[in-house]
């Protein structure tokens, strides 16, 4: 009879376990196919790139006001969830003159979660693009009138989070915190949208506990690599991090609160700040930058990451916010030559890892390829990329070098003319 018994508690238990199981991956699919379908509307090139001010970037505002009201969290503000700006932008980059100059009207799309706590945390992600380049930001000269879709910079973030706002809104708790979901416009322009919401908030006295920033989170690699920033802008940052960051994940931390995306408006008006991002790519600011090459499985994985991450900071009643400083090792010095090559900007401990190499640039003549890790130039040692761009200030054009790289674990060299 004891055997029964015991037999009939396993049989419940394993049964429940992996009905959990069986749930958990349901619930992760279903995660996946909506960050698919809000990355690939996002990232349709019948909006245009999404250029702030244009009639694609007023559909990309329109599409996330209405997943919001889905959710059923209230605009931040009093009309709608829109929260508009202005700046004048000059077409003619080596223009002067005040006629020369267009004004350019652009929104972000701001809700609220209200809780009823005495603590507020904002999410933020930039959902503009390049648009056809009208700007100049593209790093491809000759891509003028194309279509820039920006499907990981920045369609990933937004649709992260709205999985989160999700997550935080449709559960059966009451978290210990608001929450602000943002989405920017105007970052591709100099961070335009997120200094306006900064400095409203700012202004309004919302008792703001810490800023999470997501751009560029949609090409997780198969290190799984994630850089966290802004971990600096409080002491109770790193520990949380390191602690909160699944054994699988590759984790580079940065504590600089100032960096090339919207966490940085936040930190000047000396809010705690952390940003999240899965690196940089040979599509990044291109026309190639589209919905097909989007890692979403990392992108479910990184969703579910952040979330335990603001579990985490809910429970910590304080979060100081603390000054930082680029350190001087990681100062960029101005250098003449390049190696042609897309640099991977996770710190893994033992060189540089190559992302991508450029046809017919000095990398791709000396035969080095993507997955190679540059390891010296000369005799200067190349641990990431700050101490790359350190060994390239020490080169001029039609030097020749001796690179030392590593391929498939075996130490190689090469010559190199830049």
């Amino acid at each position: 009879m004891k055997q029964i018994i015991f037999y009939t508690i396993l049989l419940v238990a394993v049964s429940f376990y992996a009905t959990k199981s069986q749930a958990q991956n349901l619930d992760k699919t279903e995660r996946i196919e909506r960050l698919t379908k809000d990355v690939y509307y996002l990232a349709d090139d019948k909006l245009k790139g999404r250029l702030t001010g244009t009639k694609g970037a007023k559909l990309a505002a329109k599409y996330i006001s209405k997943e919001y009201k889905k959710l059923g969290l209230t605009p931040l503000f009093e009309k709608d969830f829109k929260h508009e700006f202005s700046y004048s932008y000059n077409p003619n980059p080596h223009g002067n003159g005040a006629a020369e100059k267009k004004e350019i009207i652009g929104n972000n799309v701001v809700a609220y979660l209200d809780n009823g706590a005495n603590r507020t945390i904002l999410i933020g992600a930039h959902y503009d693009h390049l648009g056809g380049n009208e700007h100049h930001n593209s790093t491809d000269p000759n891509s003028a009138g194309q279509i820039h879709n920006g499907a990981d910079d920045n369609a990933s973030g937004v649709a992260v989070l709205l999985e989160l706002a999700r997550a935080l809104s449709q559960n059966d708790e009451t978290e210990k915190v608001n929450y602000i979901f943002a989405c920017f416009s105007g970052e591709e322009d100099g961070l335009i949208g997120s200094k306006a919401l900064a400095l409203q908030i700012h202004h309004d006295g919302t008792p703001l506990h810490t800023m999470i920033n997501m751009d560029m989170l949609g090409r997780m690699n198969d290190k799984k690599s994630i850089i966290v920033g802004g971990v600096g802008t409080s002491p109770s940052f790193v520990d949380l991090v390191k602690n909160a960051t699944p054994p699988e994940f590759t984790l580079t931390l940065d504590s600089s609160g100032i960096g090339p995306t919207d966490h940085t408006s936040f930190y000047l008006k000396e809010y705690p700040v952390l940003s999240f991002f899965t690196g940089s790519h040979s599509d990044y600011h291109k026309p190639t930058d589209d919905a097909d090459k989007i890692n979403y499985e990392g992108m479910a994985d990184i969703t579910a990451y952040i979330h335990t991450i603001l579990s985490a900071i809910e429970q910590l009643d304080t979060i100081p916010f603390t000054k930082t400083k680029v350190k001087a090792s990681k100062k960029v010095p101005r250098y003449k030559v390049t190696l042609g090559i897309m640099p991977d900007y996770a710190d893994y401990g033992d060189g540089l890892h190559i992302d991508a190499v450029t046809d017919e640039r000095p990398a791709f003549k000396a035969g080095l390829k993507t997955g190679d890790v540059l390891l010296k130039i000369d005799d200067c040692e190349v641990k990431e990329v700050y101490s790359y761009m350190g060994c390239l200030a020490k080169f001029k054009s039609g030097q020749t070098v001796l690179i030392t790289y590593k391929r498939e674990g075996k130490v190689m060299t090469t010559n190199l003319t830049f």
